[in-house]
């Protein structure tokens, strides 16, 4: 059974018609991979779910490298949001080809919080690389 994580980063995941198919790793363009910038936006979701304890850091593994994984088990609960978090706003950059940046702004009540995770494109998904919060090394 695959977990919701895997399914939304797998490039073999349909997309919505376009005039040409994106190639593995590259940038959404107009018309093109909204889906996967819907993606995208899903894992920081997801993440700051693991970072304010409502979701368990396991559920993220198949998306996440090794360091990137002890990381986010590290800083889970360190956002303290008694709510669950509500991702309010992401911007996506894609600095080469097959890299994604990741830069959210998380509602978790009284307090918004800063995510940012890198992730890269391998044979088959995008696995997040690198995580950064502003809870502290």
């Amino acid at each position: 059974m695959s977990s919701p994580a895997r399914r939304c980063l797998s490039h073999s995941t349909p997309s919505a018609p376009s005039a040409s198919p994106s190639p593995p790793g590259a940038p959404p363009r107009r018309g093109g991979s909204r889906r996967r910038a819907a993606e995208f936006c899903q894992l920081a979701q997801f993440v700051a779910e693991v970072l304010a304890g409502h979701r368990a850091p396991t559920h993220l593994r198949p998306c996440l490298a090794h360091r990137a994984y002890l990381l986010l088990v590290r800083r889970a609960g360190t956002y303290g949001c008694a709510q669950r978090p509500r991702v309010r706003s992401t911007r996506l950059s894609f600095p080469a080809p097959g890299v994604a940046e990741i830069s959210s702004v998380v509602d978790c009540g009284r307090r918004h919080r800063a995510l940012a995770l890198r992730v890269d494109s391998t044979e088959h998904v995008w696995l997040c690389t690198h995580i950064e919060t502003d809870t502290g090394p």
